[in-house]
């Protein structure tokens, strides 16, 4: 079975502001959610685990390997959707894909072909696999990056924000894809989306700051808020009272009335309880986990 192991790594491009403050992960086959807001350093350690930043200490491990002395062996594994990637102009995505098999070491000319086709159709990208990829939108070019990320069979795949761009149905058919995919291997999707997390990934992490927060399956997680979450209709203009007295996970407009949901451990007075979800935990783990005081 696969195995991903990171141990202790920390990572600052200056000596007083760390980007990876002491992260240990241990990761096997299947889907793990890294889960973040943006500047959170969740691209910082993608990057790092594939070999494009080196820590400052620390240790990363594929099955038993230590991948930061060997990155040799990692790169003949790996799958890699990057946040932000560049294509060069006038190849074809076809073309493009031809290129980048050959040298992930497909080989086999008519294996390498049956293999292209195959992610074309699952990405949605076969009826355009003769354009030219720069000329592709948004949306278009993550789906084909996700492709690129699975030639080669990798057994570690590694995706930063894989949906970012993606109308809802184009995301639902990446996530199923990337779903089935991770039965055999393993997948990290870093994402600042909850649902993405909440309905892929059967392990999942919240990081801050370049800390690691929390960790666990979503439901664990979400079993620790289980009879300590409440909500309530309140006037705005009470709004930073409520901000003040009490640990605020959440506020929302429902049709025009402001809701506010909050931690506690007993039942606050007006309050009526709200069964737990993972945005839930996600927002306290953020608000609260990091700073206990407030």
């Amino acid at each position: 079975m696969n195995r991903l192991c990171i141990d202790q790594l920390s990572l600052a491009y200056q000596p007083s502001v760390k980007v990876l403050d002491n992260i240990s992960l241990e990761i096997s086959h299947g889907m793990f959610g890294l889960l973040g807001p943006n500047g959170a350093g969740k691209s910082s350690l993608m990057k790092t685990i594939v070999g494009l930043q080196h820590p400052n200490s620390g240790n990363i491990l594929f099955n038993g390997t230590d991948v930061i002395k060997n990155p040799g062996y990692l790169h003949k594994q790996l799958g890699f959707l990057p946040q932000d990637f560049g294509v060069y102009p006038g190849a074809s995505a076809y073309q493009l894909l031809q290129h980048l098999a050959v040298l992930k070491g497909v080989s086999d000319s008519a294996a390498r072909k049956a293999q292209i086709l195959y992610l074309l159709d699952k990405v949605n990208l076969y009826q355009a696999r003769d354009k030219e990829v720069h000329t592709f939108s948004g949306g278009m070019k993550q789906r084909f990056g996700v492709a690129q990320a699975l030639l080669g069979n990798p057994q570690l795949i590694i995706v930063d924000e894989p949906t970012a761009g993606l109308d809802p149905e184009e995301r639902n058919r990446l996530n199923l894809l990337l779903s089935d995919i991770s039965e055999n291997v393993v997948v990290m999707l870093s994402t600042h989306l909850v649902e993405d997390v909440r309905n892929l990934c059967s392990q999942m992490a919240i990081i801050k700051r370049g800390t690691l927060l929390a960790t666990g399956t979503p439901g664990e997680m979400i079993a620790r808020l289980n009879g300590k979450v409440w909500t309530q209709q309140i006037d705005h203009r009470a709004l930073t009272h409520y901000q003040t007295t009490h640990r605020l996970i959440s506020q929302q407009l429902i049709e025009k009335k402001l809701h506010i949901t909050v931690y506690s451990e007993i039942p606050p007075d007006g309050f009526h309880p709200v069964t737990p979800t993972l945005e839930h935990v996600y927002f306290h783990t953020l608000y609260h986990e990091s700073n206990p005081a407030i």
